[in-house]
């Protein structure tokens, strides 16, 4: 039996972060990709220089093609668009699906223009979602609005530590720390909510997947490589 999963998140022509890196990571899980983009970027590891939102009705009904034929596992969602009726529209049909839901809330790059100005533009997906997955600076932003929520703060540095903590209904459940490494490497927080998000769609707890994600990510860094004149490392993963 072939396994669906969708990401509906930005468009790097790199390949190295937004649904191509989804997918990417959906296929090493197991599972086959589809995907809807929320907005197109032209960017590389120097920065995003233009953003283009795709039309919302457009969007929605890229979505209900996709579902129309494809009973998906699971979601993942990442550049959110920046509407909030849009949001509203995609969170009540998403939330109709019974699946796992993972948001990974890219409010702006590592390098670049802001994505999301208006941040409660973005409350119906955390509504609706699963489990949540800010970095530290994106956690900053919305932790008004994570009271009792599943989510996982990426990034917490500690001494010579980065940690990844799993926070269950707002408590603190789990902590997977690996040593600092200063290497900038592309795509992270999109491979590690991607994974994340099958292997809750294939049946794991979320500790577990939390776990499991977090050991991807180790083995998705130590495979990164340089190219000549980027800022950040590409993984071979």
């Amino acid at each position: 039996m072939r396994n669906f999963l969708l990401t509906i998140a930005g468009f790097d022509p790199t390949g190295g972060a937004g649904v191509l890196r989804d997918v990417r990571t959906f296929n090493r899980f197991g599972f086959l990709g589809t995907a809807v983009v929320t907005a197109n970027t032209s960017q590389n590891t120097k920065g995003v220089f233009k953003v283009t939102f795709t039309d919302g009705d457009f969007l929605i009904d890229q979505v209900e093609r996709v579902l129309d034929e494809i009973e998906v596992k699971g979601v993942k969602v990442g550049i959110p668009h920046r509407d909030f009726c849009v949001n509203e529209r995609l969170a009540v049909r998403l939330g109709d699906l019974g699946v796992p839901i993972v948001f990974d809330p890219v409010l702006s790059p590592t390098f670049g223009r802001t994505f999301i100005e208006e941040v409660s533009s973005i409350l119906p997906l955390i509504e609706v979602s699963t489990l949540i997955t800010p970095n530290f600076s994106e956690f900053e932003v919305i932790k008004d609005y994570l009271s009792g929520k599943n989510y996982v703060i990426k990034g917490v540095e500690r001494e010579n530590f980065v940690c990844d903590r799993l926070f269950l209904k707002g408590v603190l459940r789990e902590e997977v720390c690996h040593e600092r490494d200063d290497r900038v490497v592309r795509g992270t927080g999109c491979a590690f909510s991607s994974a994340l998000l099958s292997l809750l769609s294939a049946g794991k707890k979320i500790e577990d997947a939390f776990r499991e994600s977090s050991l991807f990510l180790r083995e998705y860094r130590e495979k990164a490589f340089p190219l000549r004149g980027a800022k950040q490392l590409y993984s071979e993963l």
